[in-house]
């Protein structure tokens, strides 16, 4: 009677502290109820057998489904329901894993594990998922048809119902064709009549004083409530999924977006090169395992001659089709781990990884031959330009990508002032 009274006081509680703790206490009820089914306890009086898991704990799980159903609905029901089955599977199964581990480890048994049947455990399972189901279609028709049967009749039939309804499922799917079998058959049944007695007036009373405290109706609901809630499940599911797969999309469509956005803070938007930005991030990065390294590292910046003279005879858009030719002819001559950037108006830096100044300054003289020897169309006629190009290559008395970059242009301001159209090292 105590655990009858701990469940019903748990479930009192609800208004305060919902349901959380409720489930708790039912699924620490159902493992206690698994484990003393596994092990088997009986108590024999005569030629009865007496089941004691099968009896105590299992009529506190009863109470605790029929007060949530009454009270709370199938919804909430359902969750209690699949807490007890979960809970029975999980229980056994545990047990098997200390077993298999004591026997492979060569220890001794333990004996508060007990080793789990198969067959018992399968005919648990299935039992307790049927008498719930049925306790609850059960009291949805007696509540119906029997408005005027006073409640703890009611309750005392609907309980009685389900533990005979339990006997023949779980004493047969169990213990069928044992020598034990009649006597445990008699005595389950015998056992359930008794706690029936027992436990019927507890939740008559419980019953009433809930209807008496919070003013409530005991809701008359459809005899299949409990069934359509279970079959819910399927169309939440489906639900859930479609939810997982929108979040899905949503994520990638938000990942995609930051990609663009960061292609975009990242990228010149006329010429789709590199844009100044990127081209300090890179460059600092490079210089810095170059010197961490030891290896070989070199810039280039590049300044097209006389491009004003380009806008002024030709046109603002003209000119953006000039840089951008520029930028396709510099993209064609150098590697793919080379970064090219515009960084100005009408200057660009290259950064060579792994390169030294005298492969820098060959990478340098395909860019400027390349710019030097192209007609390039646009809408008022054709031009013809070239460009100015400063190399240098990283040395101890660089300590950052400053002092190399002053180093290049100063190198371009040598080439512009000695006649354009060439490349200049650094101290050359």
């Amino acid at each position: 009677m105590i655990v009858y009274f701990l469940v019903l006081g748990a479930h009192a509680l609800r208004h305060r502290f919902g349901l959380a703790h409720y489930y708790a206490l039912i699924g620490g009820l159902t493992a206690i109820m698994s484990w003393v089914t596994d092990a088997g306890v009986t108590v024999p009086v005569g030629g009865v057998t007496f089941v004691v898991g099968s009896t105590v704990f299992y009529t506190s799980l009863l109470l605790s489904v029929f007060v949530v159903y009454v009270f709370d609905g199938p919804r909430a029901t359902r969750v209690a329901i699949s807490t007890i089955i979960g809970v029975s599977i999980m229980v056994p199964l545990i047990a098997v894993v200390l077993n298999v581990q004591m026997s492979l480890s060569g220890a001794p048994a333990l004996g508060y594990v007990p080793a789990p049947s198969l067959r018992i455990n399968a005919a648990s399972v299935f039992a307790t998922f049927m008498d719930l189901i049925f306790l609850a279609i059960a009291w949805e028709y007696m509540n119906n048809r029997f408005q005027r049967v006073p409640l703890g009749v009611r309750a005392f039939f609907t309980l009685l119902g389900v533990m005979w309804l339990d006997v023949l499922l779980f004493a047969a799917g169990a213990f069928l064709g044992s020598e034990s079998y009649l006597a445990i058959m008699e005595g389950t049944a015998v056992s359930r009549l008794i706690v029936s007695c027992f436990a019927a007036p507890i939740l008559w009373g419980y019953l009433a004083w809930q209807n008496k405290r919070w003013h409530t109706e005991m809701a008359q609901r459809p005899v299949l409530a409990i069934l359509k809630e279970f079959a819910e499940i399927k169309k939440e599911l489906s639900l859930a999924q479609q939810e997982i797969e929108r979040r899905k999309k949503a994520e990638q469509a938000l990942n995609e977006s930051q990609e663009q956005l960061r292609a975009l803070s990242v990228t010149d938007e006329l010429t789709k090169l590199a844009n100044r930005r990127y081209f300090w991030e890179m460059g600092q990065k490079e210089f810095q395992r170059s010197r961490r390294y030891g290896s070989h590292f070199s810039l280039v910046l590049m300044d097209l001659d006389n491009f004003k003279e380009v806008n002024d005879t030709y046109g603002h858009v003209a000119g953006d089709q000039v840089l951008r030719r520029v930028a396709e002819i510099g993209l064609s001559r150098i590697r793919a781990v080379d970064v090219l950037a515009r960084v100005g108006g009408e200057e660009f830096a290259l950064l060579l990884p792994e390169t030294s100044l005298h492969m820098a300054q060959l990478a340098a003289e395909r860019i400027r031959e390349g710019i030097a020897s192209e007609v390039m169309a646009v809408e008022k006629g054709q031009v013809r330009l070239t460009a100015s190009l400063g190399v240098a290559a990283i040395s101890p008395e660089a300590k950052q990508l400053d002092d190399l970059y002053v180093r290049a242009d100063q190198a371009l301001y040598e080439a512009k002032n000695n006649g354009r159209n060439q490349v200049r090292l650094s101290g050359s």
